[in-house]
Formats: C-alpha cells, structure tokens, sequence
C-alpha cells in the first residue's frame, strides 16, 4: 500500500476555514439584526415623543390638563411605552402615565441637561425627551402654512419605553443562530474526526509511549509502521532518545548513590557534633557548679572566721552574690536548651510577692546609679508557674527597663489580679519601642538603642528569651509602648485562689484548721501504698472537713470504689501494680467525667513532668506541706468550675 505524506492526510482542515467564514457570517448578521432592531425602537420612540409633544402644545399651554392626560394617555397606551410625562418649564410634573413619578424626577433632576442630551439608555429602558414649543402663525399668510416656533419652550415630554420584548427577541435570535452554528460545528468535527483517523490514531499510540517514558519505563519502544511516513520518523527518533534517556539514567543512578553515601557521611557527622554538643553543655553544667560550689564552701569558711559586724555584713552581701549568680548560671544553662526542646517546666504554686521583692533588691544598686526610681507594688499572692523559668522572665524584662531608663527616670515593677490570672507589668518611663519594631525586639541580638553594640547594654537576647519561655510556660506576654513614651512589659500568669486565707495562719503538728466551706463534705479518694503517709492524709483531710476514702494500689480501688463517685482523687504516681496515670485512665472509663486529679511524687525526673505535662494534670513534689496541699486542692476546684 502506497504512504501518503502528512500533507495529504491533512485536507480535511480544508474545512475549517469554512465553518470560521460561517461564523463570521452568523456574527455579521447577529451584530446587524440587533442594531436593526436597536434602530426602530429608537425611531418609533423618538416618533412617540414628537407626536406627543406637537400635541399637548395646546394643553400645556393652556394648562388645560385634562386635555393634556388624554394625550398622554394615548401615547402610553403605545406597544412597550413604560411611562410617559409631561412637565412645564420648570421641571414641574403636569400630567403622566405609567411608572411618571420616576419620570418626573428625572426630569427635575437633569433638566438643564435634556437639551443637550435628549436621550438616556441602559439595558432595560429607553429615555427620550422632546422638548414643547410653541408655534406661531403669520396673521397676513392667507393658506396658514408657514407656522414659526417660539424661541422660549413651553416644557418638555419625557417617554420612558421598555426593552423587554426587545431583549428577549434578541435572546431568541441569539439562542436560533447558536444552535444552528453548533449544528454546523458538529457536522464539521464529525467528518474531520472521519477524515483524520488515519493520523491521530498512530499519534495516540506515540502519546502513550511518550508517557511511559515519562513514567520511568525507558523500554518502551514505538512501531514505526504507519501510513504516514513523517510519523515513522517521528517514532523512530523517540525511540532513540528513549534508548539514550535509559542510558543516562544508569549513569545518574550511580552518581546518585555515590552521592548519597556522601550524604550519609555528613549526616552521621553531624549528628556526632550535635551529639559533642550536648555533651558540651552537660560538662560546662558540672563544670561551672563546681567552683561555684566551691566558692560557697569557701564562703561559709570565711564567714566563721570573722569577727566584726562590718565585715559579717560584707560577706553576707557576697553570699547574696553568690546565690544569685548560682541562679543564673542554672537559668543560662536551661535557656541554652529551649531551641533542643529539652526544658521541661516544673509547675509548681509561686510566691510572687518574694520573687519581686528580691529581683527589685537586685536591681536597687544598678537603679541607684542612674539615679532611677524604682517603685514595686507586689501582692501576698502565688502563680502557677515555674520558679526558675518565671523569675528569668521577670529579671530580663526589669534589666531591660532599668537599662534603656535615661538618668533621673522611673520604673514600676507591679502586679494586679485580672480575673483567674495575676498580671505581672514592668513599665519605665525610656525611650520606649516604635509600633513598626515591637515584633522585632523580641528577635535575637536586636536592640533599638545600641548600634554600636556596646556590650554594656547586652547583646540583645533577654526579650528573644522572655518570648520562648513564656511560649513555654504559656504565659501571654503583651507590650504596649511609642517612641519617647516609655515602655510597659505585661506577663499574664494563672493565680492560686485565696492564697492569703490558706497561708494566714501556719498549719502546725496536730493543730485544727477551721474548715471552708469549699472543702466541707468534699469526697476524696486517696490512694497511697505508704500506711504512714495514707494515715497522715486521712487525718488532714479529714480535719478539713472532707469525706475520704483510702486505697493502696490499682487492684484496691477498682475492688472497692468501681461504683463511686468522687469530687477530688489525690493518688501517689509510683503504685505498687501501676503508677498514677494508669489510675486517671481507669477513673476515665468508669466515670462519665475524670473528677479533678492531683499527682504527688518524690521522682523529680523529667520523664515524669513530661508524662504529667502531656495528660495535663497537676503534680506536687514530696514533701508537701498541708498549706500547700490545700492550695493546689482549692486551685483545682476552682479551675473546674472556672467558665470555658
């Protein structure tokens, strides 16, 4: 059988400069029938209008109005009129039919503009105005043919005609020719896909061979035995370039393993210096408590072989000294690990009013010569928070105020209750932080005011810091401050509830406290496998007023207590057959709601925060004192019923 060429092939697209010539037709006649149709509305219109106009000139200027509806009538009565008026010279609504009042406004709103645009149109209405001018006779004009117009109109007629019917016959022409041009277009694909056959289903069959090597099946090979002979050409060029890709694959495949032997190399690199560098840090954390250590030993030696006032005094400054820079050496080295995720918060109730008078007596000195006022209002209140973690945030924010504070300004260093929480606020009086800065303070080594990064000012860590640990803690830290208007720090920290009623008055050995009314007839169970301290429970809960109800392991409270309902579960972590955790599990699945649990433990490991952390739940460390149990037990009786 003879091959034709592509060409030959191919006469079938003879046919689509015909169908693109039959729609251009369809598109003239479209375009001129609709301008047709646009033209005769206009005219007979514009000829309503006219003919209203030339009649009413004796009603209108008569004023005889009745004669002047009956004109009007007539002309509404005309095919798609939607509303006819007629006003005098002035604007003023005479007589109309129809939607007129709209009419009538349209005149008074634009009647200085009708005579230079007497037409107004949009897609659903036709507006034409005429203007009413009286005509005059030559008296000496025997036939009365030669009428004048008087240079001053009368008023003006205003038609109003709708487009409705003429849209829609121009919907229908539009919809006829459409249907009638897909017609030919079907007609047309229909013998070209007839015609073409003999291409497209060769290029077919190279489209799927193409996607198979595309997919990664570089044996993939085309028969080339079609009766297009361009199209043999074709599908053997590709089956050359598949037999090349396949080739070069081979070799990009074993340079993709060598290389990732490479990689593997730098990996395992890395993660030996990753590994180096945390045992860096553990060495530097012993390393650098051992003087210090050592330094406090050398202290309490020095401090036994003084005599006078004086110098006991001096030394015990030092001592303070000492103290305070062993807590911060413990505070760097736990921020060092906040980016390793290593840092677990030990949540604990906080004295805050201790905590703030003891950083704003760190800070005197450093006020003092900058001759800084430094104002504290404090409240006899405990946090939620960590100790450590929570006084890193408060000793950043107080150093920064007192360090950005020019000469003979002041800081306040406060606390205020806001509802369940404490909010804790550092304002100062300094140059304060531009609101197109304020998220950017809180990068590292960013400071506003130390270009020449003096290291005197810092390096610019301290609020990068506060931010990650109040993440951490989650604590809501806000800023509010402009520049020259000082700044104000705010950290948000949840409060223990009647702090100052349960610490008033100290619990002491086999002494009575009065009971609250929030633990009275409160149902605890308590679950503690030590008889010495599940005795000691029982006697202080008791005295408080609450119902109890003791067990000693898993097996006991499931044996004895499966069916009951309870307002608190005080339970040790570590249990005999189990540990805590697995108690809230089980009280989980017996009750409809876990009542509130506290956790009470003498492993201070971080797997245990972390276990707790994680379920949310609420852990005190051995040994707790009855002030501080009773704390945390109105804490979480509170926060149960606390709204949301």
């Amino acid at each position: 059988m003879r091959k034709h060429g592509i060409e030959r092939q191919t006469l079938a697209a003879a046919l689509i400069p015909i169908l693109i010539l039959s729609v251009l037709l369809e598109g003239y006649y479209i375009y001129t029938r609709i301008v047709d149709l646009d033209r005769a509305l206009f005219d007979r219109a514009k000829l309503i209008v006219h003919q209203l106009a030339t009649s009413s000139e004796y009603a209108v200027f008569s004023g005889n109005r009745s004669l002047l509806q009956q004109q009007v009538d007539l002309a509404f009565a005309q095919q798609d009129v939607n509303s006819v008026a007629v006003l005098d010279a002035a604007g003023k609504f005479l007589a109309g039919a129809g939607n007129s009042r709209n009419s009538e406004a349209i005149g008074q709103a634009a009647a200085s503009d009708w005579n230079e645009i007497p037409i107004q149109e949009d897609g659903n209405v036709l507006t034409v105005y005429q203007s009413i001018v009286a005509t005059q006779i030559e008296l000496d004009d025997p036939n009365l043919t030669s009428p004048k117009s008087m240079s001053k109109p009368l008023g003006g007629a205003i038609l109003v005609v709708s487009k409705k019917r003429l849209n829609a016959e121009k919907i229908q022409m539009l919809v006829l020719n459409l249907l009638l041009t897909l017609l030919i277009l079907g007609f047309a694909i229909v013998v070209s896909m007839r015609v073409s056959r003999r291409i497209t289903v060769p290029i077919l069959g190279i489209r799927t061979a193409v996607r198979n090597i595309g997919d990664g099946r570089l044996d993939t090979r085309i028969d080339g035995d079609t009766q297009v002979h361009e199209l043999n050409e074709l599908a053997e060029g590709i089956n050359e370039m598949a037999a090349q890709l396949q080739q070069q694959r081979d070799t990009l495949q074993q340079r993709i393993d060598e290389a990732t032997l490479e990689l593997r190399g730098k990996k395992e690199e890395a993660e030996k210096a990753n590994f180096d560098k945390t045992r860096f840090l553990a060495a530097a954390s012993h390393d650098l408590r051992q003087p210090m250590h050592a330094l406090g030993l050398f202290m309490g030696e020095l401090h036994n072989r003084i005599n006078t006032p004086e110098q006991r005094k001096l030394v015990e400054k030092i001592e303070e000294s000492v103290e305070a820079m062993s807590g911060l050496l413990d505070s760097l080295l736990d921020i060092s690990k906040l980016d390793a995720g290593v840092v677990v918060p030990q949540i604990m109730p906080v004295k805050i009013d201790a905590m703030m008078r003891r950083l704003a007596q760190d800070f005197a000195a450093d006020a003092q010569r900058k001759n800084i006022t430094l104002s504290i209002h404090s409240l006899p209140a405990e946090v939620i928070s960590d100790p450590v973690l929570l006084e890193r945030i408060l000793l950043n924010l107080l150093s920064n105020a007192i360090r950005y504070t020019p000469q003979n300004g002041s800081v306040l260093f406060a606390c205020r209750r806001r509802g369940d929480d404490l909010r804790i606020e550092v304002r100062d009086n300094g140059i304060g932080i531009p609101p197109e800065e304020q998220q950017n303070v809180f990068r590292e080594f960013v400071q506003m005011a130390n270009s020449a990064r003096d290291r005197s000012k810092g390096l610019g860590l301290g609020l990068a810091i506060v931010d990650r640990l109040c993440k951490l803690l989650h604590h809501t830290l806000t800023l509010r401050s402009g520049t020259n208007r000082g700044s104000t720090f705010a950290v948000t920290v949840p409060r223990v509830f009647d702090v100052e009623e349960l610490l008033a008055e100290p619990i002491a050995s086999g002494a009575q406290t009065p009971v609250s009314d929030e633990l009275k007839d409160l149902r605890v169970l308590v679950v503690e496998d030590d008889p010495l301290v599940r005795a000691s429970m029982d006697g202080i809960l008791s005295s408080w007023g609450c119902c109890i109800s003791l067990a000693e392991s898993l097996h006991e409270v499931k044996e004895k207590y499966a069916q009951s309902n309870f307002d608190l579960v005080i339970c040790d972590y570590r249990l005999p057959d189990g540990n805590g955790i697995e108690l809230a599990d089980r009280l989980s699945d017996l009750c409809d709601t876990l009542p509130p649990f506290i956790l009470i433990s003498g492993d201070t490991g971080s797997e245990v925060l972390q276990a707790v952390n994680e379920r949310g739940y609420h852990l005190l460390h051995k040994p707790v004192r009855p002030a501080k149990l009773r704390s945390m037990i109105s804490y979480v009786l509170r926060e149960q019923h606390r709204p949301g």
